[in-house]
């Protein structure tokens, strides 16, 4: 059987928080730079609701030509893995963002097997995947704690304090994801 990956959307393979960072500067005359958000709740940092936050993420979504990717070459990155796998974006991306978003992964080159939304960034962890690649501590938390289920933390500064965890292999970079899925298949 062909494994399965789940690759998350903001904040692995597009930097929403830098559009966040433009949309929230604008609209509260602040200076925040994505290094500014070393936790994860980023609303808590920006001063503003949680909800708030969520309806800028949003906005960003709709203006998703001026989002960067995490990293350049993502989708030659993306590929290595789809020789061996299958790869999934998996999102817990509103459901009024998930065209744009497809229309950024399709500018972007990123190829992937399915879109797959949930409603809510941990409602993911009950999907059945081999290895999920995410920069969300709780996500990631809850991965290390299902007993076939491996993950992979992308680092960004909101996760950079995370501890070790089970099952758990951390990635500065997309350059070192598909050597760390072949050693956690390897070992499966």
């Amino acid at each position: 059987m062909t494994p399965r990956i789940a690759a998350d959307l903001d904040g692995v393979l597009a930097n929403t928080m830098a559009a966040c960072c433009k949309v929230i500067n604008k609209r509260y005359s602040t200076h925040f730079e994505v290094s500014s958000f070393n936790q994860w709740n980023a609303w808590e940092i920006a001063g503003i609701s949680k909800d708030e936050f969520f309806r800028i993420l949003d906005q960003a979504w709709f203006e998703w030509q001026t989002i960067p990717p995490t990293e350049q070459n993502l989708a030659e990155k993306v590929s290595k893995l789809s020789r061996f796998s299958e790869v999934d974006i998996v999102t817990g991306r509103s459901a009024e963002t998930v065209t744009p978003a497809k229309s950024w992964l399709e500018t972007q080159g990123v190829r992937f097997n399915a879109f797959v939304r949930t409603n809510s960034g941990i409602e993911k962890v009950d999907l059945n995947y081999d290895v999920f690649i995410d920069d969300s501590p709780e996500v990631i938390s809850a991965v290390s704690s299902k007993v076939k289920t491996y993950a992979i933390l992308y680092t960004q500064p909101w996760n950079e304090e995370i501890r070790e965890m089970p099952k758990t292999l951390r990635a500065d970079s997309w350059d070192q994801i598909p050597e760390l899925v072949h050693g956690i298949l390897d070992s499966k």
